[in-house]
């Protein structure tokens, strides 16, 4: 039976199409990348120059936080509904209006419903692009395109540290506002992009009964591959029908649409995936939080975050050489390499504390960024076309949630001990080893949908 992977390898390949659809969503995780880490620096910022209690800096943290979970659970049901590239274009504008809108405002309370939305726009886009780049790629560079995303993520961050030289003067202080007016220009230029480019996905298309607009979607996809001697013929476009409506067969018959990622052939993966994600957003969230007051404490500056970004992404790039390769670095590996880096740069920065701080975020900041990139392929690959949103969306949620209180946490076990939180991070990395033990889901270089009989 023709499968639309099958069409994918043999009739569409890899071309103009792909690398003009991960240029835009490209763009926005480059803006992501900003945004996410500025909001981390800005919480010390409003400290000092708002003189918030430790309590007002802990609301400011969550409200950010759970703006993202709000965004994830909305994107688990509203892409399916309207589609991926609707719900991405309409999203990036929102973005860049609340971009122009923070940089405004001087009110705490302002602020915290202005970071809630920052992290639902957040919440919708950061996982949407992995699923858009998922359902156009080939098995073979899926995994290539997907650290793409991460890759930059982590040049966003970069870029940040680099604007922070020009509008801050320290951790603690600078015309933050003129910072987040400047990413209202790319914000503004993805949004625009993205209205007017980007495409939606094929398999959604299908998945939507569309065939006739799939067809016509494909005919120009191939125009803009160059592989115009490759048309689908009438036996392809019925094989095509064919294989969605057994599809949705399947669907109807394992009860998806009843109970969804919590249907019998997907309930372990979904809590398997649900531990992965709280544990790494956990380990995340450490550095997020305290990554700003530890280099002030140390009396840094942004050429410290500097490295330890350029670090990262070189590391990132490594990782994009192997996250394909089936022997050396599936997805599955990887999570066990970080599980492991992040086990032992835990423990000796607890150990060795400040002597260690530097090569210990280092450690750190690489083995999250391997975790992050893979289990957010791995959360796409899991599930089929009718539960990938869904699936993804409640997962990143979940993730939010698990780590929505650690700000009262984490914060202040820092003015306590500022290295005791690294101890319990490191209890939580065996959880992780012991996941990468017990997943058998890995589709590296597999198609990302297969009927059940093939």
């Amino acid at each position: 039976m023709i499968s639309f992977d099958q069409i994918l390898e043999s009739k569409i390949g890899t071309g103009f199409y792909q690398f003009k659809t991960i240029s835009i969503v490209g763009l926005v995780e480059f803006c992501n990348g900003i945004l996410f880490t500025f909001m981390s620096i800005m919480m010390a910022i409003l400290k000092s120059e708002w003189n918030l209690t430790s309590s007002q800096t802990s609301n400011i943290g969550s409200s950010y936080l759970v703006g993202i979970v709000l965004g994830n659970m909305l994107s688990a049901f509203l892409v399916d509904k309207i589609g991926r590239k609707t719900t991405f274009a309409f999203s990036t504008a929102i973005s860049t209006f609340l971009c122009f809108k923070i940089s405004f405002t001087n009110a705490y309370i302002e602020m915290i419903l202005l970071r809630l939305l920052f992290g639902m726009i957040f919440g919708i886009t950061y996982q949407l692009g992995f699923i858009i780049l998922s359902e156009i790629t080939e098995a073979k560079f899926r995994g290539r395109f997907g650290m793409s995303l991460s890759l930059l993520f982590v040049l966003g961050k970069i870029f940040l540290i680099i604007l922070c030289f020009v509008f801050l003067d320290s951790f603690e202080a600078g015309n933050w506002e003129g910072l987040m007016l400047f990413n209202v220009v790319p914000l503004g230029i993805a949004s625009v992009l993205s209205f007017i480019f980007l495409k939606e996905t094929i398999r959604y298309q299908l998945n939507q009964g569309k065939f006739d607009q799939a067809f016509k979607e494909i005919e120009t996809i191939l125009e803009e591959n160059g592989r115009e001697a490759h048309l689908l013929n009438e036996e392809e476009k019925k094989g095509l029908q064919n294989w969605q409506e057994k599809q949705k067969a399947e669907c109807q018959e394992q009860q998806l649409h009843k109970y969804g990622i919590f249907s019998s052939e997907y309930r372990t993966i979904t809590l398997l995936l649900w531990l992965i994600f709280i544990l790494a957003n956990f380990q995340s969230m450490t550095i997020y939080l305290l990554m700003p007051f530890l280099l002030a404490r140390k009396n840094s500056g942004f050429s410290s975050m500097l490295i330890l970004f350029s670090f990262e992404l070189c590391f990132s790039i490594v990782i994009y050489y192997f996250i394909d390769n089936p022997h050396y670095g599936n997805r599955i590996k990887i999570i066990a390499y970080s599980g492991f880096a992040l086990l032992l740069s835990n423990i000796l920065l607890y150990i060795y504390q400040e002597s260690f701080l530097y090569v210990g975020l280092f450690i750190i900041k690489i083995a999250t960024r391997g975790l992050f990139s893979t289990i957010s392929i791995l959360a796409c690959e899991s599930y089929p076309l009718y539960l990938r949103s869904q699936g993804c969306g409640i997962a990143q949620a979940v993730g939010k949630i698990g780590v929505i209180p650690s700000p009262y946490l984490l914060v202040p076990l820092l003015f306590f001990d500022p290295y005791l939180p690294f101890l319990l991070m490191a209890l939580l990395s065996v959880l992780i080893l012991m996941f990468a033990c017990v997943f058998d889901k890995d589709k590296t270089l597999k198609p990302l949908e297969t009927l059940k009989d093939e």
